[in-house]
């Protein structure tokens, strides 16, 4: 039994052999009668249609990429072009900032007299920003500012005066600095009176029942007919009472103001 399973294993062993050599000559005979060719050009016909949807693909992709870095080189130009615009508009601004600066100290310059030995200084901190009614001056020692020194917006219109003195800055008391009290006078009148500062650039006075006044009156620091420290706003009255309460305001207000002026 072992040997007639023996000799089945060594005839289909030559059996695989002897058809390994019938394909290898059968391979031979068309290779000589040309068949590989027309193999090949099959091959080939049947492949064109793969080949070209590869490099239509492939176009498409490299096309896409294209595009896509096209995008995105536009993408960049457009941002710089914006930055630059930004910049340009920036400049201009800053153009006619500087140009507004310059007319409003020109305005200031003018109205201030040229006997007057005012120095100019830029306002830092506003009511809004110290204490009560008062503003930081960027001037002081180095300036040399004394306590007591009277503060102008606008070149002509008092405002308060230095309270303190420090070595490159000042503390000025607005007139408006709440129950400060302030000596001027009226209008036509001449009568003297007392302001008591309420804040926010507003003032108070009480004052006989004669005494008239009205709405638009103003009122003047001592001793100068140009220097206004009020302006009437309104007079409250009673028949009863022998006295009268006017409320007033100052002529600027010191939220919009960037420069004031300190008088030597």
């Amino acid at each position: 039994m072992t040997h007639q399973f023996r000799d089945k294993k060594q005839i289909l062993k030559k059996k695989k052999i002897l058809k390994n050599l019938i394909g290898f000559g059968v391979l031979i005979i068309l290779v000589s009668l040309g068949f590989l060719s027309w193999t090949g050009k099959l091959f080939h016909s049947a492949g064109r249609p793969i080949w070209e949807a590869e490099r239509i693909i492939n176009e498409g992709l490299d096309n896409s990429n294209y595009l896509l870095r096209s995008k995105k080189s536009l993408s960049i130009e457009n941002k710089k072009l914006i930055e630059e615009n930004l910049n340009l508009k920036i400049s201009m601004i800053d153009y006619e900032d500087l140009k507004n600066e310059v007319n409003q100290l020109k305005e200031i310059l003018g109205r201030v007299p040229e006997k007057r030995d005012f120095i100019l200084g830029n306002i830092l901190t506003k009511p809004n920003h110290s204490p009560y009614d008062t503003i930081i001056i960027d001037i002081g020692e180095n300036m040399d500012m004394k306590e007591g020194d009277l503060v102008y917006a606008n070149g002509n219109i008092p405002i308060g005066s230095i309270s303190k003195v420090y070595n490159k800055t000042s503390l000025v008391s607005l007139y408006s600095n709440p129950g400060q009290k302030t000596e001027g006078f009226i209008d036509i009148s001449n009568a003297s009176v007392a302001l008591t500062g309420r804040g926010g650039g507003n003032f108070e006075m009480i004052i006989p029942l004669e005494l008239i006044v009205d709405k638009g009156t103003l009122i003047y620091l001592p001793g100068s007919s140009v220097e206004i420290i009020a302006i009437v706003d309104d007079v409250i009255s009673t028949p009863s009472d022998p006295f009268k309460k006017v409320l007033l305001s100052s002529p600027v207000n010191v939220q919009n103001l960037k420069w004031v002026q300190v008088k030597k």
